[in-house]
């Protein structure tokens, strides 16, 4: 056996393993897609509560939603005391596809409504944790940045909705209420004649005490036809706080 077909077999038995190390380093992203959602396309990230993106056709989704995992990943490595993940030689797979039976409806409501498959898995200790965390962020980020605005931007309304920052902060947390009273644990009612941050502060205390009992629970419940699981109303509540906070920096300016 000559030296020149050790090289060559060497260099193949090392190509070999440099494939494999590089197909099982992969990080796998997995990817859920409900069309019809305002009449577009929602992408959810299953595996990064409160990570999410808009598109109006499958390439213009999946392009948002790899630049939104990026600035998810780097908020997080800004809150978190150390890095919760590495996004690196990322492996993007759409994973589950939902679409409406009746696409015109589903295009004209204001809530997405996909149950996959995968919120049928329980929740870890750690998710739990996670997206307690990242509620929390959420909402600091929220209070950080109303907390020096002058009185008039309080009574400044939307032109589409007509709804000024105390009506916006009391219908997310309505919202966030709601999503938790799909599960049909027993709840407080929600204090409606309280002032919107009171309410904030209200739900608040409300996600922080109810999330920690969702670890490990398998539990489907059927709310006017839609179904809700642990796993898809933490998908749902970071999601209604997030886009209630991007409603409220778009009305401020």
């Amino acid at each position: 056996m000559d030296a020149h077909y050790l090289a060559r077999s060497f260099a193949s038995i090392l190509r070999l393993v440099l494939f494999e190390f590089h197909e099982t380093d992969k990080v796998l992203i997995r990817v859920g897609l409900e069309y019809g959602f305002g009449g577009g396309i929602l992408a959810w990230a299953f595996d990064f509560p409160g990570c999410f993106a808009y598109g109006q056709d499958d390439a213009e989704v999946m392009l948002n939603f790899a630049r939104n995992l990026l600035a998810y990943e780097a908020w997080i490595n800004l809150h978190a005391d150390q890095a919760w993940f590495n996004l690196i030689n990322l492996d993007f797979r759409i994973v589950e596809v939902f679409k409406p039976e009746n696409a015109s409806c589903m295009a004209r409501s204001s809530k997405p409504a996909a149950f996959f498959e995968d919120d049928f898995r329980t929740l870890t200790q750690d998710e739990v944790q996670h997206a307690l965390a990242v509620y929390s962020w959420q909402r600091e980020e929220l209070l950080a940045g109303l907390e020096f605005l002058p009185e008039a931007a309080y009574a400044r309304a939307e032109q589409r909705t007509g709804k000024t920052i105390p009506a916006m902060v009391s219908q997310m947390t309505l919202d966030c209420y709601d999503i938790l009273a799909t599960l049909k644990s027993p709840l407080p009612p929600f204090p409606t004649k309280k002032e919107a941050f009171a309410q904030l502060d209200f739900t608040t205390e409300l996600v922080r005490g109810t999330l920690p009992a969702w670890a490990g629970v398998k539990a489907i419940c059927e709310v006017s036809g839609e179904l809700w699981s642990p796993r898809k109303a933490i998908r749902h509540l970071l999601w209604r706080q997030c886009e209630g906070i991007e409603q409220i920096k778009a009305l401020v300016g």
